[in-house]
């Protein structure tokens, strides 16, 4: 078995349409703009658990659904907004209608380095959970709009009408941000290096928390001391580097205890740990009970 062989990656949308049995197909690899309602009636009932690896944003008028991302369980209902980063391990069940739109898109087609200057402090773009919040009705209508004129762009692809898109996305995000913003209290400013080489940090763990889990692995990929790194979270995030690293692979195990039947042992090896005591003790600190009484738990 290979490493986290039990968690699918989805690389295409249209890979991930067939497996969800919607009627719908991108026109365009890098990304596809639509309405709920194109989804079609055959739409799957539950899927996952799963990985994008690319941004997904759902803007809901009406979204009756059960979302797990990691060990995040939400119920969105009316006027809300939910943004999957990519690498995120996904499972969803519809319990309801969906009424509202949805965008996969590619980090790259994003071309966030174009606002760079106002990303890095984007919290909402380098989380471990999902954004997910309701949203008041002015705020759906003006994000409804930016769907709808990109819905009305993709009907073509012309280059003048792809450029379109990616300026109404950026638009879009530097929106979102605003809305996010307002809803957080005011903390204390963070300088601006800190915060980008702690947000990297985080997605350069997503990519390889799998096969390397030392802190001075991550600090050597971003070119900073791994006392620098230590820094950096610490004013941020207001934690350490290494219990991000386990935060995520608890997360990730937590996950496989519940939704597969895999042995301990062998998951702890598909995560990469040579050393299974080691597995079991990391899983106590964070949970509390070991990797078998939580599984006994929540199956019974």
């Amino acid at each position: 078995m290979n490493p986290g062989s039990e968690i699918k990656t989805y690389n295409s949308f249209n890979d991930y349409y067939v497996d969800a049995k919607a009627e719908i197909r991108a026109m365009h690899e890098d990304f596809h703009v639509f309405r709920f309602s194109e989804a079609g009636v055959g739409l799957v009932q539950k899927m996952g658990p799963f990985r994008k690896s690319y941004y997904h944003f759902a803007l809901g008028r009406l979204l009756q659904a059960n979302v797990d991302v990691f060990d995040t369980r939400t119920i969105t209902e009316k006027y809300s907004l939910v943004v999957y980063l990519p690498g995120q391990i996904i499972q969803w069940e519809k319990t309801g209608d969906w009424d509202g739109y949805l965008i996969n898109v590619k980090e790259h087609f994003l071309n966030l380095g174009s606002i760079a200057h106002l990303t890095e402090s984007y919290g909402f773009l380098h989380r471990m959970q999902p954004l997910v919040f309701n949203l008041p009705k002015a705020d759906y209508q003006a994000l409804s709009s930016f769907f709808e004129l990109m819905i009305l762009e993709q009907q073509e692809m012309k280059e003048e009408n792809i450029l379109v898109i990616r300026n109404l996305m950026q638009v879009m995000i530097v929106y979102i941000n605003r809305i996010v913003s307002q809803m957080k209290s005011s903390g204390s400013f963070v300088e601006l290096q800190y915060q980008k080489v702690a947000t990297r940090f985080k997605s350069l763990v997503f990519e390889h928390y799998i096969k390397n889990k030392t802190v001075g692995y991550y600090a050597s990929l971003l070119g900073v001391t791994p006392a620098y790194l230590s820094e950096s979270v610490k004013k941020v995030y207001h934690t350490t580097p290494k219990d991000i690293i386990n935060e995520i692979i608890f997360l990730h195990a937590k996950t496989l205890l519940s939704s597969t039947d895999t042995g301990i042992k062998e998951l702890a090896w598909s995560l990469n740990f040579d050393d299974y005591s080691h597995f079991v003790k990391i899983f106590k600190k964070m949970s509390g009970v070991t990797p078998a009484e939580f599984r006994k738990q929540v199956k019974g």
